[in-house]
């Protein structure tokens, strides 16, 4: 069986848990096996296989009514340090990753292409999501987190 695993990099922003609940119930749906990693790249980074879990359709169907990350977040970016991008692709091999899906900004973004390429094969996956607005996209799509921010920066304004 396939399996993909599912972890959020940066600061917590609406709609993550959507994108996670998403991912693995179409993962799901095509006989994917799904794993989330706690904290972002984190544990992953140490080698830990411990805060690693199985997600399934019943535990995820009604998360995107909830805020922040049911596998929360981390800011640990493994491209940081020479031996960290290796650690997180062994510790993936060794779950037996064959995709990875990546919700995160511009160092999550980098850190998880390092990732692929220290693992051959890997399918990568990465949602852009940041406040910043500072990844490529097309000019006309602004990342989940941005536009949160800006309404709520606006909202602020308007009430002073």
């Amino acid at each position: 069986m396939r399996t993909l695993a599912i972890l959020v990099g940066g600061g917590p922003a609406p709609g993550i848990n959507a994108v996670i609940a998403a991912a693995t119930i179409e993962a799901r749906n095509h006989g994917v096996r799904v794993l989330g990693c706690y904290d972002g790249f984190k544990w992953l980074v140490e080698g830990d296989t411990e805060h690693v879990v199985e997600l399934t359709i019943n535990d995820l169907s009604r998360i995107h009514f909830d805020g922040g990350s049911i596998i929360r977040t981390s800011r640990t970016n493994p491209a940081r340090t020479p031996e960290g991008v290796g650690r997180v692709a062994e510790t993936l091999k060794r779950h037996g990753v064959d995709y990875l899906i990546t919700i995160g900004g511009d160092d999550t973004a980098f850190a998880a292409s390092r990732v692929a390429k220290a693992l051959p094969g890997l399918g990568l996956a990465h949602v852009p999501k940041t406040i910043d607005n500072d990844l490529p996209l097309p000019s006309d799509i602004d990342t989940f987190g941005f536009s949160t921010a800006c309404n709520l920066g606006k909202d602020l304004v308007r009430n002073l």
